[in-house]
């Protein structure tokens, strides 16, 4: 059987994320020279003359590898916490778009139905790769991906599935590009449409997946993507998966 990988980013700072990510480090000898206060203890006494080290993190609850819950797409809807975690483990299918060009997926979509169906009942998520994952931490990364469209979304959960996943910035497309798109149109629908469709039919999305080189063409993969247990729109996970078919 296939050993499970990782397919998650790491976090750090200056990784080019929007927001930057800021990590203040205690280091094992203040850390000795903190937990020695109040206490007949000195630095010397420890074990090597360490204490134990901290790290205090200041980052988005959206950045690097992480889901997204119907909190975040509108105000009263649940959180991460509150999510079932059968959600975030089992069986996905992959669909691989890695044709250069284009601000969205590009896929024969009566074929994508019938991936679908042939694994609904059985599969949770639906997991795209878009080789955006190649750039993670370049400017280009953020800024230039392609985003899927909310029918391919819709059908996605019209048939059970609950976690959609891409290994780009957005499940949408560049922001820059549905913002001109509106300024052209006016047609608000243009504007976030995957996320927007989470108001009425909530469900689960797994941004930024990576390290995706050996599941490019596959159909079929066993995941696992716990997200952390915080009362929030998003969490941050560790995703992990291996090939199945």
């Amino acid at each position: 059987m296939n050993a499970f990988q990782c397919i998650s980013t790491a976090l750090y700072p200056g990784n080019g994320e929007p927001v930057t990510i800021k990590v203040d480090t205690l280091d094992h000898v203040a850390g000795v020279a903190h937990l020695c206060r109040g206490f007949d203890i000195a630095p010397q006494d420890w074990p090597d003359g360490y204490g134990i080290s901290n790290e205090n993190v200041t980052l988005s609850t959206h950045q690097g590898t992480h889901i997204d819950a119907p909190l975040h797409y509108a105000p009263g809807l649940s959180d991460i916490a509150a999510a079932p975690i059968d959600n975030f483990m089992g069986q996905a299918v992959v669909v691989t778009d890695t044709v250069s060009g284009g601000d969205t997926v590009d896929i024969d979509f009566g074929v994508y139905l019938q991936l679908l169906d042939s694994h609904a009942g059985s599969a949770r998520a639906v997991f795209f790769i878009t080789g955006a994952y190649r750039r993670y931490g370049e400017t280009s990364y953020f800024t230039d991906f392609k985003g899927v469209p909310a029918r391919y979304v819709e059908a996605a959960l019209d048939r059970g599935y609950t976690l959609i996943g891409t290994d780009a910035f957005s499940l949408d497309p560049p922001f820059a590009v549905m913002s001109r798109a509106f300024v052209e149109t006016r047609d608000q629908a243009v504007l976030w449409p995957a996320h927007v469709l989470g108001r009425t039919r909530p469900y689960y999305q797994i941004e930024r997946l990576c390290n995706l080189e050996d599941f490019e063409g596959a159909e079929l993969i066993e995941f696992i993507a716990l997200p952390v247990k915080i009362h929030c729109g998003a969490a941050w996970t560790r995703a992990i998966a291996r090939k199945l078919k």
